[in-house]
């Protein structure tokens, strides 16, 4: 057995791991890492489960990618696995995230699912779990006898403006790399799978069809990288060259989104590390300098805004660290390429979600019944139904003014004159511009909550108010309608019946996958409704990209301290969300979490004194 000594030297090892140059060899690597049984050569005495997570932030591993820790007993046996008959209860309500570990309990394939659990994990893998989800995750989960939502309080939405547009004969384009294939068609469609078909895959580029519209997705794979600070380029210059292909080949409307400022910034959570979101801004304004002019010489009316906030205010300003999160900046919101006789302005107090009926007016379609939104174009606009539009999205790219950890201004200065952004907001090369609210209560979260690049994009083609989960969840809270929910009632039964209840989820204060208001709700549930304190196991998900990446023993503190105030469960197992989480079918890193739920195999093992 060893000591805090040891941790340190494992976690520097795995900070080794994370850095080697991109290619398979990483995954497999940091899943190697990640896997091990419990014995006297993994397992580490530690006072509380802060000294893990400090002695995994010193060695510069942070908390988003805690691999897989998993506490054991004297006899080296883990206190709780999730094992044949017990219940899971997955608290996040954000969905894309949640699908890979949900697949894996469920044994049901998600929509845009690329490989699975390997036979090593299958073998253990527990029979009749009782997977209790907060809410809707995914249409094809619905196929499994096992699934209990607790809520499904975001109905799917109809007839967004891709399919308005589409069902009146308009050819689509939509580009993305993976780590946002969800974002551009579950979310953007309304989250729904609309059956897309495989047309070709070639190592990189996924080509795909809708079985109905003429709508055509090209999916370019993100690099294998532990982080995408070690690639701030991302697949920005692939993008690029499907968007041109598109251009030339004069597809009526397009749709794009490029990852760069929000999947590095997220990365960023050194602020030594700052000059790598630079790049990505960088990489961002030359891919822009290469798209937008041919687009608007080929006669495209372009549309560029963003999600949310997140590169543009990159430091805390009180303490000068890293701040990865999302933020409730505003968004820019450029139209370029007037037609001739058009003279319109953008409406200053514009919100993302207008983006799609400002698009559908120009194609002068009739709005269906459910969409309650105005058009943001104040003046001349000339309708035609098969005008070429592109809309771009900049994943993560607020406004602010001050240049204090502003990845947009410290690009421009590197560049030596304005990014094309700038110019853009500014009019330059005819455009008109305003500054887009993406958060708060106009854009369906709760006031002061920072938009979301999966709800973001619900908004572009919703055409309509669309409450988030997280609104809706909030109102069951204050409704007591937690105490009264049959699936939690469910996981009381298994517990009643001598099984576990394992809850499981991300753990901050974000605000974007889960909140802290639900997790003391469905704890409070569960005990007052009869499930024994020894029959609950937390799971807790680390963050690090919501909120700053050491920030975990805070709110480890919170949940602990909550559990004793209630007499409710304990603390068991961990790993970051850049392991069960991971959302780009990083199936090694996925795996690795599901058996340290199901064997306790971990990076380290912890005993505690």
């Amino acid at each position: 057995m060893g000591t805090a000594e040891k941790l340190e030297e494992r976690a520097t090892e795995f900070r080794k791991v994370m850095k080697l140059p991109e290619g398979p060899e990483v995954e497999t690597a940091m899943y190697d890492i990640a896997v091990a049984a419990p014995s006297e050569e993994t397992v580490v005495q530690v006072a509380s489960w802060n000294e893990v997570l400090s002695a995994l932030h010193k060695a510069s591993v942070d908390d988003q990618f805690i691999p897989p820790v998993v506490r054991v007993d004297d006899q080296l046996k883990p206190l709780a696995v999730v094992k044949e008959g017990d219940a899971v209860i997955y608290w996040d309500f954000r969905t894309d995230r949640a699908k890979p570990l949900t697949a894996a309990f469920l044994d049901v394939p998600y929509g845009g699912q690329n490989g699975g659990l390997s036979d090593v994990a299958r073998k253990n893998m527990p029979a009749n779990v009782k997977f209790i989800t907060l809410t809707h995750y995914d249409d094809n989960f619905n196929a499994s006898p096992n699934l209990l939502e607790a809520f499904n309080p975001g109905q799917p939405l109809e007839d967004t403006y891709a399919e308005v547009v589409g069902r009146e004969g308009v050819d689509q384009l939509i580009v993305a790399e993976s780590e946002k294939w969800r974002a551009v068609t579950w979310f953007k469609d309304g989250r729904r799978n609309l059956g897309y078909e495989r047309v070709s895959e070639d190592g990189i580029i996924i080509t795909e069809k809708h079985p109905s519209l003429p709508i055509e997705t090209r999916i370019a794979m993100s690099r294998k990288v532990s982080a995408h600070v070690e690639a701030p380029q991302m697949r920005a210059a692939e993008i690029t060259e499907l968007l041109l292909e598109g251009v030339r080949k004069g597809v009526t409307d397009i749709f794009t989104n490029y990852a760069n400022a929000d999947m590095v910034g997220h990365a960023t959570t050194d602020a030594s590390w700052f000059d790598k979101t630079v790049e990505a801004i960088t990489v961002l304004d030359e891919s822009l300098g290469k798209l937008v002019p041919e687009a608007l010489e080929k006669g495209y009316t372009v549309f560029i805004t963003g999600d949310h906030g997140n590169a543009e205010e990159m430091f805390n300003p009180k303490n000068g660290r890293a701040n990865p999160a999302h933020t409730s900046n505003k968004v820019p919101f450029i139209v370029l390429g007037q037609a001739e006789g058009e003279s319109f302005t953008v409406d200053p107090e514009i919100s993302i979600g207008q983006m799609g009926v400002c698009a559908l007016q120009m194609r002068g379609l009739d709005a269906p019944a459910s969409w309650d939104l105005s058009s943001a174009l104040n003046g001349t606009v000339k309708p035609d139904k098969m005008r070429k539009i592109m809309r771009i999205i900049l994943d993560g790219y607020g406004v602010r003014d001050d240049e204090y950890g502003n990845a947009m201004a410290h690009a421009a200065k590197k560049k030596g004159s304005p990014l094309h952004m700038d110019r853009w907001m500014n009019g330059e090369d005819g455009a008109v511009s305003a500054r887009a609210e993406a958060s708060g209560e106009r854009c369906g979260y709760p006031e002061g909550v920072s938009g979301t690049t999966e709800f973001g994009h619900v908004l572009f083609d919703a055409g309509r108010d669309v409450p988030t989960d997280l609104v809706l969840i909030n109102r069951a809270v204050e409704k007591n309608l937690f105490a009264s929910n049959p699936a939690f009632k469910a996981a009381v039964e298994v517990a009643k019946n001598g099984g576990t209840i394992h809850c499981m989820g991300v753990l901050s204060d974000g605000l974007v996958h889960s909140s802290m208001k639900h997790i003391e709700a469905m704890l409070k549930t569960l005990k007052d409704s009869g499930a024994a304190s020894s029959s609950i196991a937390l799971h807790p998900i680390a963050d690090g990209r919501d909120v700053p990446g050491d920030s975990s023993p805070k709110f480890f503190d919170w949940l602990e301290n909550l559990t004793k105030e209630i007499g409710c469960g304990e603390i068991v197992s961990t790993f970051g969300r850049a392991w069960g989480k991971d959302r780009d079918n990083r199936w090694k890193r996925i795996e690795a979490a599901f058996r340290s739920l199901t064997e306790g195999t971990a990076f380290v093992h912890i005993q505690k004194v």
